[in-house]
């Protein structure tokens, strides 16, 4: 691995646990923060940063190059409806490759962009390379295991997960009793958990996979504090997620809140 790397941050602490653990190994991070999306904390945890828009992939490789960067990783977030809402706004070496894609999920264009950027000599890193220490384990993870009733929920849960993580729509559905009540779409996680709370109350379990054929440079799923707050604010009994490559970001803290809150947490092997 290269002493110095490019961090191509989006939205959330994804990216500053990334550059935190990062340093603390002894590599150099060059932040390119994606304008809008990025926290501004990010700045203070590098060892240089600048901001790019979304959608201005010719300024990135530009960036890249002239700073000699080699590898990258890509953490944080940055949903799709910016090519709804922003695409006008993208420069021609965005419009290229979104015009060479097969579909326009996140495994088609991150994939492109991956490829792109290795005809650059930029090698795109597994996104948890620097965070081994945070993938979810097998099994449950908080003092409490899932109940008989959770457990029913989860395996529905987990058919319905796997197939919308396969279709590219999200990574996560909410399960009440054996009814899938919200499915995260465009809106996120978060969202998705609040609309199922004011749809069915107390009582839920949330079921979060990566799609079958997930690339490990980018959209592994993450859960953290934040959404840990909503969890424990919005009925939820129980979490499952996929072991082995979930990220549990600030882990303790955030396994203490979940157990605080009487919420279970299980790694499944899917």
């Amino acid at each position: 691995m290269s002493s110095r790397i490019a961090l191509i941050a989006g939205a959330g602490r994804f990216p500053l646990h990334v550059a935190q653990e990062a340093r603390r190994q002894g590599v150099d991070v060059l932040a390119l923060g994606l304008r809008g999306w990025v926290d501004p904390a990010l700045a203070g945890c590098v060892d240089a940063y600048e901001e790019v828009a979304v959608g201005q992939l010719g300024r990135l490789i530009d960036r890249l190059k002239a700073e000699g960067i080699r590898e990258a990783i890509m953490a944080g977030k940055v949903t799709k409806e910016v090519l709804v809402s922003q695409r006008t706004s993208f420069d021609g070496e965005a419009l290229s490759v979104l015009g060479h894609v097969r579909d326009f999920s996140v495994s088609s264009i991150l994939g492109a962009i991956g490829t792109r950027l290795a005809s650059e000599g930029i090698t795109l890193l597994d996104s948890s390379t620097f965070l081994h220490a945070n993938v979810c384990p097998r099994g449950p993870v908080t003092s409490r295991a899932p109940a008989a009733e959770e457990q029913e929920a989860i395996r529905v849960g987990v058919k319905a997960a796997r197939a919308i993580a396969a279709l590219d729509i999200g990574q996560t559905v909410v399960v009440k009793g054996r009814v899938v009540v919200a499915v995260e779409a465009l809106e996120g996680t978060d969202a998705a958990i609040r609309r199922a709370h004011a749809l069915a109350g107390q009582g839920l379990v949330v079921v979060k996979t990566a799609s079958p054929n997930h690339d490990r440079r980018f959209d592994l799923p993450v859960l953290g504090l934040e959404t840990a707050g909503v969890l424990t604010g919005c009925g939820v009994s129980c979490v499952a997620v996929e072991a082995g490559v979930t990220l549990l970001l600030d882990r303790e803290a955030l396994i203490a809140s979940l157990n605080r809150a009487g919420v279970s947490l299980v790694g499944l092997s899917l």
